[in-house]
């Protein structure tokens, strides 16, 4: 692998020179404005993603960005109280261009130069990685990479499982939008990661609080959207490479995308993009976490059709992941179990390799999406997106005695196979200088079958929603306004002894939201947002029933949980300047009939080994807290960073704190950049320390092992970007937990057994390809 991984880098590097122009000193340069007013956005930040160069406008809303190639490039502009634009540009010269920015709301996604507005957030919190920022993650998963972002935190299963937690809520609660579509596999369970490769990712955007009027009941807890780059706009191939090492697993990952357009005018264009990822034995600071590699590949293709009013997309992503099973956390019986929990090391070791045995998951995912709009000049725009996927879940036990048919045979102790069809129609008014607004229906049709074991029954769902979102402005405050209704019908089909039992489930609620946002005209921008939202139980929180092999765990539903009900309300304050910047949000959510998984002692002997066990329970709840961001530019070259989250959650029905939920953390980090030399520019040294504080919120006596430590960890790293010819070269090295401490996350599920990672060093390098076609 390492001797094709050099291959493609050197080959693509002479690509590059070969392709390049000599001709890379044009400038451009322009003006950001407010779309209504025509003022200047003072301060304003415009970002180049392919160059990874970010300039400030002054006083009056000028910028210039200088030394480019002729190309065709993503401009990202963003300003406090404005949507934050996307724009392709196309530069053969030096070019002056006005961007007018809208006060009018907030965009999920990205806006494209040919006009295409996508999801409105109005006035709920988003925070998006994009450019250096989401680089600096490659090669992470999902809901490690999301972890940087302030307010989310991460649930895990060991460290090749985690999925995100905003605010204290995970799996069901948070959607997850996969290029548009709604992510659907078996979401349900606490070590059942997202099934996406982020290598296909453009941005990250977190929407914190519940978007159930957009979205539907799943978005009770936020939303998640994966966005690919815009198709290109320009004749020729590009893409880019990615290479990313590890040095605690001996892994490593690469992801290759190529996109092509046969000219400019043209109306198709193609993308095809693939990745693979192979990591060993995790490494804590004093041993090796036993079984615990995983291999990994994912592939997407586009074609994308796009002349006059019409644009239509057929998008196919595939996902492929093997994981290993902490062996540590199957232990044979009771007694063994007892010493595992109050042992500091494993009782199963085992030294570093590639090789993954019993315990382990295996996942396939299929999504197929076609996406079409259409936009009319009087009557708006019109979208519609079909989407089909197929999720494939293998869970393979540790135990493989010839007695036991199912593993002598080879087959998987558990297996799920989900299939969704969605659908979903969307009318956009126009965006006027005081109003617009968006109505839609969505549909979604759902089987799952369950083979060799019976962990949840099958079952097929049937689900639909209807909503209608207003947004209101007049002068610097926008007003939002939103109503949805949603409807589910699900049918169980389980066994009770011989007889097959078919129980149906019926759901159906309103959810709304009201909000308000000012700006000052200035720096500042406020937001306040109420919401009400609804969730139904799901079938696992109904119907598990046992062994839950990828958790290490006995898990048990109740047939008689009742729907969810919200009240949430969100304010916060968001300030920029020139040197300074800070945002400060607050929120409260009082969760009627809240489902969460609780500890039940003692552990249970079963004849596959002994097992911690869990109920699926009822209450009242009430989360509470704060997150809070600033970052002060020292000296031009210098700036200071602080973030801090805090959560309260709290079982009012019973007085008690609620099990598994984050603690308490905060970060302090400086980032220098030096002066650029004649081939390297953009560089900058960045150095961090993280403060988790011990969960001493969550229920005494009640876990099986009490909530860990508070613990420090430190980070640093370095990087830059090469210029080769005309060809720029990114790259970094970074380090974290630098001074490889020993420490357990509370919200990791296998602390009962084992430290969390040490030490771990990663080089990144991105290399983009560009080249002219002359087909």
């Amino acid at each position: 692998m390492k001797h094709v991984l050099f291959v493609c880098v050197m080959m693509s590097a002479l690509t590059q020179l070969k392709a390049q122009s000599d001709n890379c000193n044009l400038r451009f340069s322009g003006r950001a404005v407010d779309m209504d007013h025509k003022e200047p956005l003072s301060y304003a930040t415009l970002y180049i993603n392919e160059t990874q160069t970010a300039v400030v406008a002054d006083e009056n809303g000028k910028f210039m960005f200088e030394g480019l190639c002729p190309d065709t490039f993503t401009l990202v502009i963003s300003h406090i109280g404005c949507t934050t634009s996307t724009f392709t540009i196309a530069l053969t010269e030096d070019t002056f261009k006005e961007f007018r920015l809208d006060h009018t709301s907030e965009n999920l996604e990205s806006i494209v130069v040919h006009g295409e507005q996508d999801k409105n957030t109005g006035t709920l919190t988003e925070t998006t990685l994009s450019g250096k920022k989401l680089d600096r993650l490659s090669g992470k998963s999902l809901g490690e990479a999301l972890k940087d972002v302030n307010g989310v935190s991460s649930l895990q299963t060991g460290n090749g499982i985690s999925k995100p937690v905003i605010h204290g809520l995970h799996s069901n609660r948070i959607l997850i939008m996969n290029n548009g579509v709604r992510q659907e596999g078996q979401q349900w369970g606490n070590e059942h990661g997202p099934e996406i490769d982020p290598f296909i990712a453009n941005s990250l955007t977190v929407i914190k609080g519940a978007a159930s009027v957009q979205y539907g009941s799943d978005a009770l807890g936020g939303v998640i959207l994966v966005q690919p780059a815009p198709m290109p706009t320009q004749k020729g191939v590009s893409g880019d490479l990615h290479a990313v090492g590890f040095s605690n697993t001996r892994g490593g990952a690469a992801s290759l995308m190529l996109q092509y357009k046969a000219s400019d005018s043209a109306a198709l264009s193609y993308r095809l993009q693939g990745s693979i990822k192979r990591e060993g034995n995790v490494k804590t600071p004093n041993y090796f976490l036993a079984n615990s590699a995983l291999a990994e590949q994912s592939g997407a293709a586009t074609i994308d059709y796009h002349r006059n009013n019409l644009h239509s997309q057929v998008y196919y992503s595939y996902f492929h992941n093997k994981v290993g099973i902490f062996s540590g956390s199957h232990i044979g019986n009771l007694t063994d179990l007892q010493t595992a929990f109050a042992s500091d090391t494993p009782l199963v070791h085992q030294d570093f390799t590639y090789i993954i045995g019993r315990p382990y998951q295996d996942i396939v995912h299929h999504l197929i999406k076609n996406e079409t709009n259409f936009h009319h000049e009087r009557l708006g725009t019109f979208t519609l997106i079909t989407a089909w996927q197929n999720d494939l879940r293998s869970e393979y036990d540790a135990h493989t005695s010839l007695i036991d048919s199912i593993a002598a045979l080879g087959l998987p102790s558990l297996y799920f196979e989900i299939g969704t069809i969605t659908a979903d129609l969307k009318w956009e008014q126009h965006p006027g200088k005081r109003h617009n607004a968006v109505i839609g229906i969505s549909g979604m049709n759902q089987q799952n079958i369950t083979r060799y074991s019976i962990f949840i029954p099958n079952f097929k769902n049937y689900s639909g929603g209807i909503y209608a979102i207003e947004n209101y402005k007049f002068g610097r405050v926008l007003l939002e306004g939103g109503i949805r209704y949603d409807y589910k019908w699900m049918q169980i089909f389980r066994y009770e002894g011989n007889t097959l039992e078919t129980p149906t489930h019926q759901y159906g609620n309103l959810s709304g939201i009201a909000g308000m946002q000012f700006f000052d005209g200035r720096h500042t921008q406020y937001n306040l947002n109420f919401s009400s939202a609804w969730r139904s139980p799901s079938v696992s929180e109904l119907y598990s029933d046992g062994l839950h092999h990828g958790s290490a765990s006995l898990e048990y539903g109740n047939d008689s949980l009742v729907s969810e009900r919200a009240y949430q309300i969100i304010a916060g304050i968001e300030h920029q300047s020139d040197k300074w910047y800070f945002d400060v949000g607050v929120y409260n959510n009082f969760i009627y009939n809240f489902i969460y998984l609780e500890p039940t002692l003692p552990a249970e002997l079963t004849i596959r080994g002994a097992f911690p066990v869990f109920h699926y329970m009822q209450t009242n709840a009430n989360l509470s807290g704060a997150d809070v961001q600033t970052s002060y530019m020292i000296i031009p070259q210098l700036k200071a960073e602080i973030k801090a989250s805090t959560l309260r959650a709290r079982d009012v029905a019973n007085n008690k704190w609620l099990v598994m939920m984050p603690a308490d953390k905060i970060s302090f980090d400086l980032e220098y950049q030096p002066a650029d030399f004649k081939w390297m520019h953009d560089n900058a040294i960045h150095a961090g320390v993280e403060y988790v504080f011990e969960q001493k919120r969550a229920p005494l006596d009640e876990d099986y092992v009490p909530p860990p430590s508070a613990y420090t960890l430190f980070s640093a790293g370095i990087e830059g970007v090469i210029a080769l010819h005309a060809n720029e070269i990114s790259w970094s090295l970074s380090a974290d937990n630098l001074l490889n401490t020993a420490y357990r996350n509370y919200m990791n599920r296998f602390r009962y057994f084992a430290d969390d990672m040490g030490r771990n060093i990663t080089l990144r390098i991105k290399i983009p390809i560009t080249g002219k076609s002359n087909l």
